[in-house]
């Protein structure tokens, strides 16, 4: 990403106190005093990462006198629209890129203008998460994508298309197991293969932005993914009725060879000692697997007196390696969106999963009709597995739904 460079920051608040006592308390230079702030630096995160968090507060601290107050509260999201609506709130949320083009639209946050070295070290992909209209709006952390994560006991391999995965089927029924399974009706995780073809939840623009009235959830490429899953259902490589705690409970038993799903699922297969492997998700009809990507990251609200101190508590403590490497350790942190950390973590074959499988993807749409598509495909979703409709059916009135409003 090309972007000016950053105009030069401005004084340290304790190079500016030790010019000025150089120069004496000159009622010229008095104004060029930064005072003060009148309180700390307020972070919302989550319960773990808030742990790491606070451990890089300190440094902060230390080394510009400003304390760092990190909080966690509950519906976090929510929470900050309704308070930076108000003038408050943290001055830093820390949280997904897709509600971005809300608090956009409502005047909620700053847009940023990153260093040079950040603006390098940081993934294309990440920053166009925060990317809206031409401006940045936020500095990106993590990357995360769901994967195909597979048993190596029962599938060494990972399959590589859909045809792959009806084969290992037919393999495993002799055995009283199944192939794969997801939560199907959960459009997050069925997405993929609807977007390989060139599904799409709403048209993008050149922009950043996203036509709220153009939605391709019936397209060629969208029909041929629901296409699929009907076939799936059809043939009994996955039973009707089934979600994610079934799921969950099917890879940790063995009964299931493969799932699709995110990091945030290994924890329970590494507490009963399964040996997992992470892939892209299959392809389907030749074509990638196109899953909608997810980009954490910081976002400044608007409202906050302490923007510059913001600037510099994230670029110069909580994006720096050692600052990354904590939050990890608090919270997986998944694909890093730095490449520097990137570059320590990639030897890691599930770290680099994460990151294929990105790479195929897009960043989910960040504007707040995806309220409306989640639903209409859980809808759809939910007939089509059911056999009350076809996948043309489905799909049709998917559409209809999304673009009623």
């Amino acid at each position: 990403m090309s972007l000016p460079p950053r105009p030069a920051a401005a004084l340290s608040r304790r190079s500016m106190v030790r010019g000025a006592a150089a120069l004496g308390a000159s009622s010229l230079f008095a104004p060029a005093l930064r005072a003060a702030p009148a309180r700390p630096l307020v972070v919302w995160f989550t319960v773990e990462g808030a742990k790491a968090m606070r451990r890089i507060g300190e440094a902060f601290t230390a080394a510009t006198g400003v304390s760092v107050v990190v909080e966690t509260p509950d519906e976090g999201s929510a929470k900050f629209q309704q308070a930076a609506s108000a003038g408050k709130g943290p001055d830093i949320f820390i949280y997904a890129h897709d509600r971005i083009g809300e608090w956009i639209a409502g005047g909620l946050i700053h847009a940023v203008t990153p260093s040079r070295a950040i603006v390098d070290d940081i993934d294309p992909l990440a920053w166009k998460g925060f990317t809206y209209r031409g401006r940045l709006w936020g500095y990106p952390y993590a990357i995360e994508a769901i994967t195909l994560v597979h048993n190596k006991a029962l599938v060494p391999v990972a399959p590589q298309t859909f045809d792959e995965v009806f084969a290992l089927d037919t393999q495993l029924a002799r055995e009283g197991r199944h192939a794969i399974l997801w939560d199907y009706t959960n459009n997050y995780f069925t997405w993929p293969l609807l977007a390989a073809g060139g599904g799409y939840a709403f048209k993008p623009r050149p922009d950043g932005t996203w036509d709220a009235r153009d939605t391709g959830v019936n397209s060629p490429g969208a029909l041929a993914g629901a296409e699929l899953l009907e076939r799936m259902f059809r043939q009994g490589l996955m039973p009707v009725g089934s979600g994610y705690p079934e799921m969950e409970a099917a890879m940790a038993q063995g009964r299931v060879a493969m799932m699709i799903n995110g990091p945030w699922s290994w924890v329970n297969l590494k507490r009963v000692g399964i040996d997992f492997g992470v892939a892209r998700i299959p392809r389907v009809a030749g074509k990638a697997a196109a899953p909608y990507v997810g980009i954490k990251g910081m976002v400044i609200n608007r409202a906050t007196p302490m923007r510059e101190l913001a600037v510099e508590f994230i670029e110069q403590h909580v994006l720096q390696l050692d600052g990354l490497r904590a939050i990890d350790r608090a919270e997986t942190i998944g694909a890093p969106a730095s490449r520097r950390y990137f570059a320590e973590l990639s030897s890691d074959p599930r770290i680099q999963g994460i990151m294929d499988s990105a790479k195929d993807g897009v960043p989910t749409p960040s504007i707040p009709e995806m309220g409306r598509f989640w639903a209409a495909m859980k809808s759809s979703l939910t007939t089509l597995s059911e056999g009350r409709q076809t996948a043309r059916q489905a799909m049709d009135a998917a559409a209809r739904r999304i673009l009623a409003a």
